[in-house]
């Protein structure tokens, strides 16, 4: 049985490379004649029944070819509705939908049975007085290319991308259908180009050219599980912070009637941050208790986290304390990932507790480093020394004592 299943599904692909129709027949050919719908801001409607008996799965689809043309030109506020089997509009249609006279209708492929009805309704306007609906109109079941509502869409590695940092879209066709067909990828309308300053592409297949195949594979009930696909990739940059849109990407393929159509992507919302600072700097004392006085040394040190070298950083000590030297040093570089120390030296006057800190500055940014806090005393003698001192004391004035007693 399995073998049966694949035989006749290789058959079926080898079937769906080198045709298009199953069946297609006019309602001429049915029996019907042409319909017209006559007089300003009329409305009427006719019927086309038919029967169809052939097998029929998820792989074929039903197309409507509608052929009207409209009096004495094409105008506006004309109408067309199609019903298919049901009260269930299929489509709503005006005059700019045709063209060459023709308007393409994708039936649902569910309602498709062994009676069938299509009815099409039309309303005419001022300047339209008068439509016919041609029995040239015609009904068929085709191997087609399908995209779904999300049959087309654009994939991001980042959907919160740094402000200034590229990220990479990839803008996805998915074809669910069982013909392949010509398609041509753009990542957005080129006339949106300078209205969306945003986001700048950088590099990659912003355009692209070619044949989608065919879903890859289909389940038992012949339902697509791996659709065929075909992508553009490139990279972009957000130029500004924060929430945005971005423009969807446009797909233009050929339909089985040999048609242009078009599909938009997905309009991704992403969320732009500003980006991390590349340096990080600490700030690290030889003593945190010194005396009133003395000289405090003090390092700090910066770490270079980013991706690039960076040059001409420049260092600043920040306390209450007297600095000794030079308050403010360079560092001429620091490559990507390696640290570098600076000294300084400073001096607390008075008794107290001091917050010391840093502040780094770079490329027209700048960060702080965090605050550390030190104690400065009074100098004092020890117990150990007022210990040693009263035993001097007490020596001495026993050798007083005895010196001179004698």
């Amino acid at each position: 049985m399995k073998y049966k299943i694949l035989l006749i599904t290789l058959l079926m692909f080898g079937y769906i490379t080198n045709a298009g129709a199953i069946t297609e027949f006019t309602f001429e050919e049915q029996g019907y004649d042409d319909f017209y719908i006559n007089g300003v801001d009329s409305f009427d409607c006719t019927k086309f029944n038919f029967f169809y008996n052939e097998d029929y799965n998820s792989a074929l689809f039903p197309f409507l070819s509608i052929n009207a043309e409209f009096f004495p030109t094409e105008g506006k506020n004309t109408q067309i509705i199609v019903y298919f089997n049901d009260d269930n509009s299929e489509a709503d249609l005006t005059a700019s939908d045709f063209s060459n006279n023709f308007a393409r209708i994708a039936l649902s492929r569910e309602k498709l049975k062994k009676n069938n009805e299509i009815r099409i309704c039309g309303k005419t306007s001022f300047s339209v007085n008068k439509i016919k609906i041609s029995s040239k109109s015609y009904f068929g079941v085709y191997f087609a290319p399908l995209f779904k509502e999300n049959g087309f869409i654009l994939e991001l590695d980042s959907y919160h991308p740094t402000k200034d940092i590229p990220f990479s879209i990839n803008a996805v066709a998915k074809n669910y259908g069982s013909k392949e067909t010509k398609v041509n990828i753009e990542y957005r309308r080129p006339e949106l180009e300078e209205k969306t300053p945003e986001i700048s592409i950088l590099t990659g297949e912003t355009q692209k050219e070619g044949v989608i195949p065919p879903c890859q594979k289909r389940d038992l009930d012949l339902d697509c599980v791996i659709p065929g696909e075909y992508q553009i990739s490139y990279l972009a940059v957000a130029n500004i912070s924060g929430p945005m849109s971005l423009l969807p990407a446009i797909l233009s393929y050929e339909d089985v009637f040999g048609e242009t159509r078009q599909v938009e992507s997905n309009r991704p919302n992403i969320g732009v941050l500003e980006p991390e600072d590349e340096l990080s700097a600490q700030i690290f004392l030889d003593k945190d208790n010194p005396f009133t006085g003395e000289e405090i040394k003090t390092k700090i040190r910066v770490l270079n986290k980013g991706k690039t070298r960076i040059n001409n950083i420049d260092v600043s000590l920040l306390t209450g304390l007297e600095v000794i030297g030079e308050e403010n040093k360079e560092i001429d570089f620091i490559e990507t990932g390696q640290t570098k120390e600076v000294a300084f030296t400073a001096k607390g006057l008075t008794t107290g507790e001091y917050s010391l800190s840093c502040n780094v500055q770079y490329n027209g940014k700048e960060i702080d480093c965090s605050k550390t806090k030190i104690s400065i005393t009074t100098e004092s003698l020890s117990n150990e020394i007022l210990l040693g001192i009263g035993f001097v004391i007490i020596a001495l004035a026993t050798f007083l004592y005895y010196y001179l007693k004698k």
